[in-house]
């Protein structure tokens, strides 16, 4: 009997100790793969295999995968993505953003008449497109070589036809002598400026048979005869013109459709004038090529394709220039007559000038150091009127061949510029001294 009870002790104790390994080995098996699944999940953020350290049941595949799995993706993404893409972005956007910050908002701001009147006198031919060629003169336009016009009323200037006697020449220097005694007495430095006429600049594009460019002309017998026989300063424009000619003969100082010089000649007489003031008054700013940007629009300037009837069918692009550090001069005075001709397409400025404006003042704060000027000028103004400016603490431009002295001691300038082209001179001079 005892031994029986001892049999049945030792068979439930086996039975026991079987049941707790059993249990055991199940606690066990499930904290192992716990780990495993740990140890994945820990070599993809930490790609060096460092989790082995917790994998006890499989140290070798724990620190086998992790090892090769992260060093391949680690090797490709980094060095594929993150290579290329900042490669790009420096090189892309650097070299973007800077021409968007530094492009400005050039004139001219707009044209009025942007969409062209094909029933309007100025597009109806008055001469047959495949008729305009070199040596044709019609409608008051000489053609020339090249694609180049002139307007025909210069050509006397050009051969030399047109002459000025004794009489006229005295009665010229004269009116200049009154004008500048006025500006003496009230204080004020007075220049003349003359500008030349296109064909003067560019006698490579006239058409040279029976139309040739005269040794003396016009303009040379005027200002010889100021110079001997008045004070008056003089600055001859022709000087500024064929520096800037030789310096860039692949910019055309003139529009090749139009007589009036365009903003590359209107930049180089700016210079030549200011250089001679600015000996006058050191305190007067001058602003060099390289502080303007420089843009190409479709220009409305083209009379004499005006004139023949063929506007809006021939087109040329002209020089725009704005400076990069914006404008200071606030217009404060404009009175306008109304536009007529080609400059019915005349620009309009963003601040209010009109490049068909009879009389127009500005004052410039950011420069109220600088001296005052009165400009009386011509059509060959326009080109002038943005640079000289930007230069002076207070400007007025009278569009006009008189002398009006009323409205110059009303201003109290420090200067008056009287600036005439070539072909106006007669005409400059046939007015009343002071009007």
């Amino acid at each position: 009997m005892k031994k029986i009870i001892v049999f049945l002790c030792l068979a439930l104790s086996i039975m026991c100790m079987t049941a707790f390994v059993t249990a055991c080995t199940n606690d066990v098996e499930p904290k192992t793969d716990e780990v495993g699944e740990t140890a994945e999940n820990n070599s993809e953020n930490q790609p060096t295999g460092q989790t082995t350290e917790n994998g006890e049941t499989e140290p070798e595949e724990a620190s086998e995968e992790p090892a090769e799995e992260p060093s391949e993706e680690p090797a490709e993404e980094p060095s594929e993505e993150p290579a290329e893409e900042p490669a790009e972005e420096p090189v892309e956007e650097p070299a973007e953003e800077p021409v968007e910050e530094t492009s400005l908002k050039v004139i001219p701001l707009r044209i009025p008449d942007e969409e062209p009147d094909w029933n309007a006198d100025y597009n109806k031919p008055k001469v047959e497109f495949d008729q305009i060629v070199p040596g044709l003169v019609a409608q008051n336009v000489y053609v020339g070589n090249d694609g180049w016009m002139f307007y025909g009323a210069t050509i006397d200037d050009y051969t030399g036809n047109y002459r000025y006697g004794d009489t006229r020449l005295k009665n010229i220097a004269k009116k200049f002598e009154e004008r500048l005694e006025f500006c003496k007495e009230n204080g004020i430095k007075l220049y003349f400026v003359v500008t030349p006429n296109k064909n003067s600049v560019y006698p490579e594009h006239m058409a040279t048979e029976g139309v040739e460019m005269a040794d003396v002309r016009g303009i040379d017998v005027v200002l010889d005869y100021l110079k001997e026989n008045t004070e008056v300063p003089i600055i001859d424009c022709r000087d500024g013109l064929f520096a800037a000619k030789e310096a860039r003969p692949e910019e055309n100082l003139y529009y090749k459709l139009d007589t009036h010089w365009n903003n590359h000649g209107g930049f180089a007489a700016y210079s030549q004038i200011m250089d001679v003031i600015s000996k006058d008054f050191p305190n007067a700013v001058i602003h060099t090529r390289d502080e303007y940007q420089i843009d190409y629009f479709d220009s409305y300037m083209k009379d004499e394709a005006y004139y023949l009837g063929w506007y809006d069918t021939i087109t040329e692009e002209g020089p725009v220039y704005t400076l990069k550090s914006g404008d200071t001069a606030m217009m404060t005075d404009r009175r306008d007559s109304g536009p007529y001709g080609e400059f019915i397409h005349a620009y309009i400025h963003e601040n209010g000038y009109r490049d068909k404006t009879d009389y127009c003042a500005f004052e410039n704060t950011a420069i109220a150091d600088a001296p005052s000027v009165y400009v009386i000028r011509d059509s060959f103004g326009i080109a002038l009127v943005p640079f000289i400016k930007e230069s002076f603490s207070e400007s007025t431009f009278s569009w006009t061949l008189g002398f009006d002295k009323n409205d110059i001691l009303e201003k109290k300038p420090d200067i008056v510029i009287m600036q005439v082209v070539e072909r106006s001179l007669t005409d400059f001079f046939n007015q009343k001294s002071f009007k």
